[in-house]
């Protein structure tokens, strides 16, 4: 004689699952995001900003608000030089192959405060303009980098915005100072006449690159 037994699952209804959110409060976790939500968490990522203890470089450049180089230091000196002074640390960049953070030694509310109304001012400003690419090679020569830095002067005094780029593929990667140098130098020669988007080079992944926008 067979048994048969049957179980009967009560069934429950699911909520979906919340974690609690690091700026506060709950966030849902849906299996599944549409299209909008997708753009907003990318948005969200895009402009996440890291400060202090959240920097884990092993290695951190240190910045002043004057833009001065105050030098490379270890994870721990550069926070305690932070703390010291009542500043913080907030990163502008992180260089994944050599491990450093290029950060700014600054009061945090005071840069973000500053950083959105620029930030508000350059949206504003940058309607209907375009930006014009220049690529150009971490070994340029003098002679066609001040070429390429006096098309970039035109650009920038008609009204549009310009993005250099130095595109960096196998060995070269060994000449990456140098492509830094490069940019370096070009923000410099044309300060008068475009702002740059960062502090120093922006690490892309073959290579480097800096976004002037117009005055």
């Amino acid at each position: 004689m067979f048994i048969i037994i049957v179980l009967c699952m009560e069934q429950k209804s699911f909520k979906p699952a919340t974690t609690n959110s690091k700026f506060g409060g709950q966030k849902k976790e849906f299996s599944g995001q549409n299209k909008s939500e997708k753009n907003m968490a990318g948005s969200f990522k895009a402009k996440m900003i890291f400060i202090n203890d959240q920097i884990k470089a092993p290695n951190i450049m240190i910045i002043d608000d004057d833009k001065n180089n105050l030098g490379t230091f270890p994870r721990r000196i550069a926070l305690e030089m932070a703390a010291e002074k009542g500043l913080d640390l907030v990163q502008l960049v992180y260089d994944p192959e050599k491990m450093l953070s290029t950060v700014r030694l600054t009061d945090y509310g005071k840069y973000m405060y500053q950083k959105g109304k620029e930030d508000k001012e350059r949206r504003k400003a940058q309607k209907g303009k375009d930006t014009k690419e220049l690529k150009i090679s971490y070994a340029i020569g003098d002679n066609d980098l001040q070429l390429k830095i006096k098309k970039a002067q035109e650009i920038l005094q008609g009204g549009d915005n310009v993005k250099f780029s130095i595109r960096l593929k196998g060995r070269e990667r060994m000449y990456e100072d140098k492509a830094v140098q490069k940019l370096k130098i070009i923000q410099e020669a044309l300060q008068s006449y475009g702002k740059s988007q960062y502090d120093t080079p922006k690490k892309e992944a073959n290579g480097y690159s800096i976004i002037l926008f117009s005055k």
